[in-house]
């Protein structure tokens, strides 16, 4: 009669085998779902292989600086802040700051950032101004045309004379310096700023020494005109011979009038 083989219940088996550990680990939750020693075994191999050269430890709160590098720099930090590369594909045209840009790289290394990390903060950091550059521009561009708007009102058809007197004066007393400051603040394009210099400019102009003197003409504004023409109606001489048909200088103070009501409303036109 031969032997026969015992038949081992599964269940039992699966009890047993954390019999032969620890009895303080028999219960740990990490091997709830471990079901005989094979599996242990499957699962402690697996784990072996998951560590390797490439894997590194995290360093804990009360971690040495040595530590703390060795970790930074298994993860792709440099060995010094001049290590770092400067991404060039793709990147907005715009100047380099090398000292600032000296100093991002000394942050980035103390804080173990690697180069991909720093690429990517350079990469936002330049498209992120190049957004500010072009909207700060459209800004500018949307306050000359409303300045215009506004002295192209104010001046009527003496725009294009009293702007170039105003340009002019700015650059007698402060040069290109001056201009490019009025355009890079955008104080140029402030209205009391170009009236101000406007009338500078009509200064100077009327100036016998520096400029063509009192007897050349001038644009007026249509406030200039209006308040021509309230002087004019105060002056009985030309208003009687602007109301005399008879009189030598009707033509004339008609003509006169004339004119100043047309720059006074331009847009009656």
């Amino acid at each position: 009669m031969s032997e026969e083989t015992p038949q081992v219940d599964n269940q039992v088996a699966s009890e047993d085998w954390r019999t032969a550990i620890p009895e303080e680990l028999q219960n740990d939750p990490s091997l709830a779902d471990i079901q005989d020693i094979g599996s242990l075994a499957k699962g402690y191999v697996h784990a072996q292989k998951m560590i390797g050269s490439d894997k590194v430890a995290i360093p804990g709160a009360n971690a040495e600086q040595e530590e703390i590098d060795t970790f930074f720099n298994k993860l792709g930090r440099p060995d010094t802040p001049q290590g770092y590369e400067s991404p060039t594909d793709n990147m907005p045209d715009l100047p380099v700051n090398e000292e600032m840009r000296s100093q991002f790289y000394e942050e980035a290394h103390r804080i173990g950032l690697n180069n991909q990390q720093t690429a990517a903060l350079l990469r936002w950091e330049a498209e992120r101004t190049q957004g500010m550059i072009a909207a700060s521009q459209q800004d500018s561009q949307a306050s000359l045309e409303k300045a215009q708007d506004t002295m192209r009102q104010e001046f009527g058809k003496a725009f294009e004379q009293k702007m170039d007197m105003a340009k002019s004066a700015a650059q007698e007393f402060g040069g290109d310096e001056l201009l490019e400051l009025l355009d890079k603040t955008g104080l140029g394009n402030e209205p009391v700023v170009i009236k101000a210099f406007a009338n500078i400019g009509k200064a100077i102009s009327n100036d016998e020494i520096i400029g063509g003197g009192g007897r050349q003409g001038f644009m007026m504004s249509p406030g200039e005109a209006k308040a021509q023409i309230a002087t004019l109606r105060r002056d009985p001489n030309f208003m009687g011979a602007y109301g005399d048909t008879e009189n030598i200088g009707h033509k004339e103070a008609v003509a006169e009038m004339g004119r100043l009501f047309e720059l006074a409303h331009p847009s009656d036109e």
